[in-house]
């Protein structure tokens, strides 16, 4: 009973989520936490699809700063959850797990010096 709570509790506020992102004209991946591997896959990724990126961002703020939203129809085309980072972030996690699995760490192998 408390499983199902939380899944709908879930599906309510991931619904919530992407109604405001859709409202800004954001996709979810447009506002990650730039960690090291996210500000990696950002560099990697195809100049158009970060041109787009950004002017996603400069959009939102300025709708922000004009206490506005993106008009119905237009938030209505929108798919907040669409991936266009995803696929970079994977080939990340996969080579530094493949790095990981040759004892590779930062450029280095533990077994120099031994």
């Amino acid at each position: 009973m408390m499983q199902s709570m939380w899944k709908r509790a879930g599906v309510a506020f991931r619904g919530k989520v992407g109604k405001e992102l859709a409202s800004h004209g954001l996709l979810y991946e447009d506002v990650l936490i730039e960690t090291p591997e996210v500000k990696l896959a950002l560099s990697r990724l195809p100049k158009d699809v970060m041109n787009a990126r950004e002017i996603r961002l400069k959009r939102a703020m300025v709708l922000s700063s004009q206490q506005k939203r993106l008009p119905p129809e237009v938030v209505a085309m929108q798919d907040p959850w669409k991936p266009y980072l995803s696929p970079y972030l994977d080939a990340i996690e996969a080579e530094k797990d493949e790095m990981k699995e040759l004892g590779i760490s930062d450029g280095r192998s533990t077994l120099i010096g031994k």
